[in-house]
């Protein structure tokens, strides 16, 4: 809570003045100097490109760039030059808050584990009671100076605090090494729901992929070489601003500038680079300038699973640029790593067949259902759970927040939606699924943890009772040991956070086909 700043500097009129974060509004320019935190959330809208240190939302080492359209968070620290925010929002409504009141709801929540223990350490508490008046009454008919001493030493030696410690303390543990891993636990009972894990459930968009149209492909289809024609490309595509602009834009920058550009609705651009006259867009479109016919090949690429956007110009089609959501660079790890723990992974994904068939098939997952609605998505969770399977659910978006909401342990994305990561048991803030695996780890290494501590209370006090009461154990080593006993259970909690293997390192390659130029 303390992360964000209470003062921030608020640009207005061209005059920069000092103000109270809870003063600024939405839509009020913010400058950020370097070294300086964030006050609000918003995005930058002037500045070089600046980077910003992420890693107390994110886990992210790196500091992060940004430029003029980013997206900056209230907490971060601007680590570049100056920037200049247009403030989206404050004090209650940013995304610090947001994790602040998650965690604040799981504190409040008691896991159903540590009301099991409670409950057991109430039971044995009565009994305990019971016991030591039993003690009381038989030491006062044998020797009543010895009921007392006796008395207090069953009372304090089995003092059930490491039996109420013992599954408090491991989750405890367990959820802060999730936390620094970038893991944000929002409800507790997932721990154990996991350890029972059978089935994973995916979304694609968003989840298994990055949720961005990308270039993975670009096809010469005359004499200009790939490389030319994505410059040639992205000169026209910069004068818009659709989202498959933004495509263009990150696969490469421009050598030229368009002039004359017009802008077609659902067809592409045309304009001048270079003194060319360029058409991008759809295949008719951009074969528009030419009387000759496209090639029949790129006729039937244009009708594949992948969206294909064409460039030509006066004598034809010059290239084709396959888009497409790319794969997440950690997602067959993931899975891969899943199985090994043996969860099978299936996708339930609202896209076309094909696109979801294709992200299967990379991805390493045999089962997928594709053009689900979320009613379908719930329909096909609500199957598996009949025939006894414990599911995880994986999503990001609105569509998946009712799969995530009946899912045995739901998982959002950490750019996903707020309704999805409402209905979430955990938030993976990094957006990144190579953690997932480990989460499996270590909720199963802190189930073992539990039982070994619950082991070690029962043992301990089945030992101590009957010494104590047989006024054996005077009263000052009862308390040392019922205080060791907690000792150890604390202690042996901690082990949770032991690191095991993390899962895959990202990376890029080259997905440019056989046969392109």
């Amino acid at each position: 809570a303390r992360l964000a700043p209470v003062t921030a500097r608020r640009v207005r009129d061209g005059l920069v003045e000092d103000v109270q974060a809870i003063e600024l509004q939405p839509g009020d320019a913010m400058l950020v100097r370097t070294g300086e935190v964030f006050a609000a959330d918003g995005v930058v809208a002037e500045g070089a490109e600046g980077r910003v240190d992420e890693s107390m939302l994110t886990g992210e080492s790196t500091a992060i760039s940004k430029h003029r359209g980013s997206p900056v968070h209230a907490g971060t620290q601007n680590l570049g030059a100056p920037l200049r925010v247009q403030v989206s929002a404050v004090a209650g409504d940013t995304v610090l808050a947001g994790i602040v009141a998650l965690l604040e709801r799981a504190q409040a929540e008691r896991p159903r584990l540590a009301k099991a223990a409670d409950r057991a350490a109430a039971w044995f508490l009565s009994r305990i009671l019971v016991g030591s008046a039993l003690v009381f009454v038989v030491w006062w008919l044998i020797d009543p100076s010895r009921a007392i001493p006796a008395t207090l030493a069953v009372l304090v030696v089995t003092c059930p605090c490491a039996l109420s410690l013992a599954t408090p303390a491991v989750l405890a543990a367990a959820t802060a090494d999730l936390a620094r891993r970038g893991v944000l636990v929002a409800h507790s009972d997932a721990f154990e729901s996991l350890t029972k894990a059978t089935h994973v459930l995916w979304d694609k968009t968003g989840t298994l992929t990055h949720g961005l149209v990308r270039v993975e492909e670009v096809r010469s289809l005359r004499d200009e070489d790939a490389e030319r024609s994505l410059a040639l490309a992205n000169a026209l595509e910069r004068m818009s601003e659709h989202p498959i602009a933004r495509a263009f834009l990150a696969a490469g920058a421009a050598t030229s500038t368009a002039t004359d550009v017009v802008v077609t609705a659902g067809a592409g651009l045309e304009g001048r680079v270079d003194g060319r006259l360029l058409r991008i867009g759809t295949l008719d479109f951009a074969r528009g300038l030419s009387v000759s016919a496209a090639r029949a090949r790129h006729a039937e690429a244009a009708t594949a699973a992948e969206s294909w956007v064409y460039l030509g110009d006066e004598r034809g089609l010059l290239a084709g640029f396959r888009l497409a959501d790319p794969l997440r660079a950690e997602a067959v790890g993931c899975v891969q790593q899943l199985a090994q723990l043996g969860l099978a992974s299936e996708i339930v994904s609202g896209d076309a067949a094909a696109a979801v068939a294709r992200i299967a098939a990379r991805s390493g997952i045999e089962r997928f259902e594709a053009r689900l609605t979320p009613q379908a998505k719930l329909a096909r969770l609500k199957s598996l759970q009949d025939t006894g399977a414990v599911v995880v659910g994986v999503g990001d978006g609105i569509n998946d927040a009712p799969l995530l909401q009946a899912a045995n342990v739901a998982v959002a994305m950490g750019r996903g939606s707020a309704l999805a990561q409402t209905s979430a048991d955990l938030i993976l803030v990094r957006d990144s699924l190579d953690q997932l695996p480990e989460i499996v780890r270590i909720a199963r290494q802190a189930q073992r943890i539990v039982k070994q501590n619950l082991a070690w209370s029962i043992a301990y006090n089945l030992a101590a009772l009957p010494l104590a009461a047989l006024g054996l154990v005077p009263a000052w080593l009862a308390a040392i040991g019922m205080s060791l006993s907690s000792v150890f259970v604390v202690l042996n909690a901690t082990r949770v956070t032991r690191r095991t293997t993390t899962g895959a390192t990202p990376r890029w390659t080259d997905a440019r086909p056989a046969g392109a130029a």
